[in-house]
């Protein structure tokens, strides 16, 4: 009974359910800190401490309070919420992690727990993910992956037999190959995929005041994202830890030490450690809460992600790179390695930047595109 004379509550990020009705967990129910991803099975009997610690109270006042529950099975059911996590003291409460959270975090309880339910998952490794693959299409057929248009249709105009026009050269070309030649990759090359994605092109007058306009599309102009680069091989600036300023179009140096390997950041991607350069998009989610306290705010900064990711691949398509996609992160890790301190800045999704060597994997051309080098 460590926690002595301190007063005791239920952890403000607790979610109850009934268990399923069978086997060990009948009459029970289910018990989960999305916060801590803490999880527990009890009986019904245990609710009761769930509600009555609601309020703040000490072991003293809940022994008064139960008069005719047995001393050793009232202080064996405590200890056991606090041991699991699920009463926390009045400190803790207030302390860093649920403090913050009850500070910082404006969207509702479904968004919290999506959002941290799958923060700081595991992840297979790739040839566990390829064998888990193979069993699969053993056992289950895929769903296809295309739908085509039963008759009739209305056919659309062919595109031109080369694909030549810079816009639709570039757009064909993409492809997430995790190769790498040893490029040292340029200013002017990194210059143009930071901007591509993140840039900011103005200023638009709103009543909320001058908000940016960006190359990207962003709900509200509320601009959630900011960009850290990891540099590991630049003919040009040295490598090292950034942050990109979009509004200066700037790189500035972050106080921290670039690691001899970053793949244990990135699920062991180890292809990873290979690239000259990862670009980490991090969401800075006040910038959205403050205006929208609807939670389908969250699921619009997640799709901005992938608007800023496409135009960083296609800039660095045009520029003979590749630019590898990954949202395997570890979101804590990259936190600390950025320094950043703030529950609601997370980095959500990232994208290494190199010069592959030629597309190692077989390519067919589809019926719209049967006319290119789908290998180029």
């Amino acid at each position: 009974m460590s926690y002595g004379n301190q007063r005791l509550i239920v952890s403000p990020t607790l979610v109850i359910v009934p268990a399923p009705a069978s086997g060990a967990t009948q009459n029970a129910f289910a018990v989960f800190d999305y916060l801590k991803k803490a999880f527990a099975y009890y009986p019904c009997e245990t609710l009761h401490w769930m509600t009555y610690f609601r309020e703040l109270h000490t072991f003293k006042e809940a022994r008064r309070a139960h008069p005719h529950c047995p001393y050793e099975t009232l202080c064996a059911e405590i200890d056991d919420l606090v041991d699991a996590g699920f009463l926390i003291t009045e400190e803790e409460y207030n302390g860093p992690l649920y403090g913050a959270y009850r500070q910082k975090w404006k969207w509702d309880l479904t968004t919290a727990l999506f959002h941290f339910t799958v923060t700081d998952n595991d992840f297979h490794s790739e040839q566990d993910a390829s064998e888990i693959v193979a069993e699969k299409v053993a056992a289950v057929p895929q769903p296809p992956l295309a739908w085509p248009n039963p008759s009739p249709t209305v056919m659309l105009p062919p595109l031109p037999q080369s694909l030549n026009e810079p816009l639709y050269s570039t757009i064909i070309s993409r492809r997430t190959n995790r190769t790498s030649t040893g490029h040292q990759i340029t200013a002017q090359q990194l210059s143009k995929c930071l901007f591509s994605g993140l840039g900011i092109t103005g200023e638009v007058e709103t009543p909320s005041g001058w908000l940016p306009l960006g190359v990207t599309p962003s709900g509200g102009a509320r601009n959630p994202f900011e960009a850290y680069v990891i540099i590991r091989r630049s003919s040009e600036i040295s490598p090292g830890i950034y942050h990109y300023s979009a509004v200066e179009h700037s790189l500035g140096r972050v106080d921290q030490d670039l690691p001899e390997r970053l793949n244990h950041l990135f699920a062991n991607q180890e292809w990873v450690d290979d690239m000259s350069v990862i670009v980490v998009l991090t969401a800075i989610f006040e910038r959205t809460m403050w205006k929208y306290e609807d939670p389908n705010a969250y699921r619009v900064v997640l799709i901005e992600a992938g608007h800023i990711a496409q135009n960083i691949m296609l800039a660095a398509t045009d520029q003979g790179l590749s630019a590898c996609p990954t949202a395997a992160l570890s979101h804590t890790g990259l936190r600390d390695l950025f320094g950043l301190e703030e529950m609601t800045h997370v980095p959500l999704y990232a994208l290494t930047l190199d010069k592959p060597m030629p597309y190692p994997d077989k390519v067919r051309a589809g019926k719209a595109t049967h006319q290119v080098n789908m290998e180029t």
